[in-house]
């Protein structure tokens, strides 16, 4: 009783050994194996489609659209290539049909060579929407299909406008009316056009007056700096003339005053030369007399040399008169002539006459000399007195010239004084003069940049307003031409337009090869899983290597086989089952049933050939352990649902190394009606694991005959 209750009575027997305490943790480890790799594989595959391979086809040969090449293939191409919804793959028409036809991409899509025309005319007559191809074979994998028609769908949703029809229609109702404010804009445009030549025109005078006015301002600058130029001269002249003013002025009042003095010595002169001229008059009425004197002295001198001489001959006849009268005996006749002779003689003596000759001639030339000097001082006292009185005169004249000299110099200086005084006012005024024409001249010169900024300006305002004569005219034109453009639909034509705008992308759909639903869809990946499963029970229930065999000679190859074959029937006998309910009974197609049925035959034996070669190597208990793990693996690394593209890593590397990839991938071709080289290489791989299995399991056969105490008496037994 105590024993039954307790709940470490069965466990404790796999206390011993190793293989025991591992099969307890396989035992606690199968749930997670099976759910947390569920998980995993399957946890966002929808959003790993950018993994899917995709084939993308641009056969679009492009429209024109109003004068415009329209390449709307491209733009779609771009948008899908930078978006990462799908692998895109750009490749030609036929690489995408061998594509997807041998699974190299799950799926192609098509942009048709009427694409853009098909766009183009949405505006024309015949409004057409545009169609994307799109080619599927769920020979590649039924929900890659799935997966990639609703992402085409979101695709064609996200190329096409997302308008609706009743959007569009409302749209092209406000065209048509916008026709007619097209054509009210066009009658504004031309508005435009006028107001903007008028525009044009002031803006070209003004560009000319501006011009004109920089030429003027120019030259103003020009003349302000030589106005500036001359002011400062001015001022500089103007200084130095108050300079020489004030000099003047102070000259002029000294010239006044020695003009005074002059006036005053001159009326002095004046008097002194009255007086003088009237001495000189006395003086001249003297020299005339002396004139008039010495005259007469020398005719008397010169009767009197003459006398003298006749003196002298008187003196000698006197004598020899005297001499005559003492030889007469009378001397005192003789005495008193010798006595008068002497008388005579010393009168003659005391006038100082010459007595001889040569002393005649001198004292007659010094008496010519004394009379030609008495002469010319009478004449010389003449004009002196003559000349005294002009002096007189002139002086007079030269006092009354100094006055008014005085007076004229006293004025001169007065003038002088207030030129000094205008000079200086000048000087000042010049001086704010040359200051006044410096800020002329800098305004002029920044009055003819202003007007030569203003002239750019204005001929740039001319320029554009003629661009916008030019841009309203185009505007007018192409306003015009809008509205010609602009259909005008009837009901019928906007109805088909506006279901054109609301779908201007619809989706074509072609299936290589096609699933009838889900179950079709799904079968290859659940008749292996079943074929798996029913392996894994028959070697439940079936030895793999019959102990009897084990116990033989035998080689190892027909022990295996010994083993095997049992089984394998077991084996064909599930297919035929399975295939019979699911044909019959659910309506699973194929393509070749004899061939569907020798696949699956195959897959059965393959499967078995595994599970009996994991079972013999690891021994039953771990190896129908190792069955059961694998069959985790190959449920989410096989691609049997979704594709192995949208999975981890892990499980995409896994893929290729599994049975069940093998026949999900073969079961898909033949259940869905494509067949192609994936076919045979799933024949070529399953035939690959049975018979590698099967070898392998002869030579786990071969190394059996030999019985130990731990195959007696297995730690862990199934």
């Amino acid at each position: 009783m105590l024993s039954s209750l307790s709940t470490g009575t069965e466990l404790r027997r796999f206390r011993r050994g190793v293989l025991p305490k591992l099969a307890v943790v396989a035992m606690l480890a199968i749930p997670l194996l099976y759910g947390a790799l569920y998980l995993w594989a399957y946890w966002d595959p929808t959003g790993n489609l950018d993994r899917l391979p995709v084939a993308l086809v641009n056969a679009d040969e492009g429209a024109t659209r109003d004068g415009e090449p329209l390449r709307a293939g491209d733009d779609v191409v771009d948008e899908l290539l930078g978006s990462d919804a799908l692998d895109w793959r750009q490749v030609d028409a036929d690489q995408a049909a061998a594509g997807v036809t041998d699974g190299t991409y799950y799926f192609a899509v098509t942009l048709p060579g009427d694409f853009s025309t098909d766009i183009a005319s949405i505006g024309g007559d015949a409004p057409t929407s545009a169609e994307i191809d799109v080619t599927y074979n769920d020979a590649n994998s039924y929900l890659a299909s799935t997966l990639g028609r609703s992402a085409m769908t979101q695709i064609r949703a996200a190329v096409s406008a997302t308008i609706g029809e009743q959007a569009a229609d409302q749209v092209l109702v406000g065209l048509g009316s916008a026709r007619d404010g097209f054509a009210q804009a066009s009658d504004g445009a031309l508005t435009l056009t006028a107001a903007s030549g008028d525009l044009s025109t002031g803006a070209h005078q003004v560009a000319d007056g501006a011009t004109s006015a920089a030429d003027g301002a120019a030259r103003l600058s020009s003349g302000a700096a030589d106005l500036a130029s001359g002011a400062g001269r001015l001022d500089s002249g103007a200084a130095t003339l108050a300079s020489g003013a004030g000099t003047l002025s102070s000259g002029a009042g000294t010239a006044a005053s020695g003009a005074a003095d002059l006036a005053d010595g001159a009326q002095r002169l004046a008097a002194g030369a009255s007086d003088a001229a009237t001495k000189s008059g006395l003086l001249a009425a003297g020299a005339q007399q002396l004139s008039d004197g010495v005259d007469k002295a020398a005719t008397t001198l010169g009767r009197l040399s003459g006398a003298s001489t006749g003196l002298g001959s008187v003196a000698t006849n006197l004598t020899a008169l005297a001499q005559e009268q003492a030889a007469a005996g009378d001397t005192d006749a003789a005495h008193r002539i010798q006595a008068q002779l002497q008388a005579m003689q010393t009168t003659l003596a005391d006038l100082g006459l010459p007595t001889t000759a040569d002393g005649q001639t001198k004292a007659a030339a010094d008496l010519q000399a004394l009379v030609t000097g008495a002469h010319d001082l009478r004449d010389g006292s003449a004009a002196l007195s003559s000349g005294l009185g002009t002096l007189s005169s002139s002086t007079a004249e030269l006092a009354s010239g100094a006055g008014t000299l005085a007076s004229g110099t006293a004025q001169v200086a007065a003038g002088a004084s207030d030129l000094a005084g205008g000079a200086g006012t000048l000087a000042s005024g010049a001086s704010d003069l040359d200051s006044g024409a410096r800020t002329l001249a800098s305004g002029a010169a920044d009055l003819a940049s202003g007007t030569g900024t203003l002239a750019s300006g204005a001929t740039q305002v001319a320029d554009g307003s003629d661009q916008l004569g030019d841009g309203s005219q185009e505007l007018a034109d192409k306003l015009a031409d809008g509205a010609a453009q602009i259909p005008d639909d009837s009901d019928a034509t906007r109805s088909d337009r506006a279901s054109a705008l609301s779908t201007p992308v619809g989706l074509s759909s072609t299936d290589v090869a096609a699933a009838d639903g889900y179950g079709e869809g799904f079968a290859p990946f659940f008749v292996p899983l079943a074929l798996f499963v029913g392996g894994l029970i028959t070697w439940l229930l079936l030895r793999p290597l019959p102990p009897r065999g084990l116990a033989t000679p035998a080689r190892g190859w027909r022990i295996a086989l010994a083993g095997y074959l049992p089984a394998l029937a077991i084996g064909v006998g599930q297919v035929v089952i399975l295939l019979t309910v699911v044909h019959f009974g659910l309506g699973l197609g194929w393509s070749t049933a004899l061939g569907t049925a020798a696949f699956t035959v195959l897959v059965a034996g393959a499967f078995l050939a595994v599970q009996q070669m994991l079972i013999a190597v690891l021994g039953a208990a771990a190896g129908k352990v190792a069955i059961i793990a694998l069959l985790m693996l190959q449920l989410t690394a096989a691609s049997g649902t979704y594709p192995v593209e949208t999975t981890p890593a892990f499980f995409r590397a896994l893929h290729p190394a599994l049975p069940m990839t093998y026949a999900v991938t073969g079961l898909r071709e033949l259940t869905t009606g494509g067949t192609d080289a994936r076919l045979w290489t799933s024949v070529a791989a399953l035939a690959a694991f049975l018979l590698g299995s099967l070898a392998i399991t002869s030579w786990r056969a071969a190394r059996q005959r030999t019985w130990t105490l731990s195959r007696l008496h297995p730690a862990l037994s199934i």
